[in-house]
């Protein structure tokens, strides 16, 4: 008797997972497509480089490769990822990630091809990326004099953070 109220109890957790898993799958793809979005804007013209004042950022204050972590809830669930981010100091960017939602990879950091991106700064140090229609997908804080960004997703309905570090300090 005990054996089969335990084989219950694992075939609903089981389940359970089974449907979770489904929810973080479905949460990473969004997410991935609406970060891969986000990158492909193009450049904007209106995007000047300016020199980094040393009270103040710009867009020259974020250049070279980041390795980042992101991480929080969507609708489907959990979700984790890993990559690697390439500012020019210009205002355009590329990313390349492994994302795991709900337990399942959605987007492969050595496979899923670099996705194109643009981003602004204002003198504050505060910043932000786009997505193709001009819509602001991304907000982050610059500190330590562009060697890290604190990133927070403005996708609707998820909870996503994360942190970017500077790779090569000579980049």
């Amino acid at each position: 008797m005990d054996f089969l109220v335990a084989l219950r109890k694992s075939v609903g957790q089981e389940e359970a997972m089974k449907r979770m898993m489904i929810r973080i799958t479905v949460s990473a793809t969004i997410a991935s497509l609406l970060l891969f979005a986000s990158l492909s804007r193009g450049n904007r013209s209106e995007i000047v480089r300016k020199a980094h004042a040393s009270t103040g950022c710009s867009v020259a204050s974020v250049r070279g490769s980041y390795g980042f972590y992101r991480t929080g809830t969507t609708p489907f669930g959990p979700l984790a990822s890993v990559g690697i981010a390439t500012f020019d100091g210009n205002g355009s960017s590329t990313v390349r990630q492994t994302t795991r939602r709900n337990g399942v990879t959605t987007s492969d950091l050595f496979t899923t091809p670099a996705g194109p991106g643009t981003y602004e700064v204002d003198s504050d140090c505060a910043g932000r990326g786009f997505l193709p229609d001009g819509s602001v997908f991304v907000h982050f804080v610059i500190v330590d004099h562009g060697k890290e960004l604190i990133i927070l997703s403005l996708s609707d309905a998820n909870t996503i953070y994360g942190m970017m570090k500077k790779i090569d300090r000579d980049d």
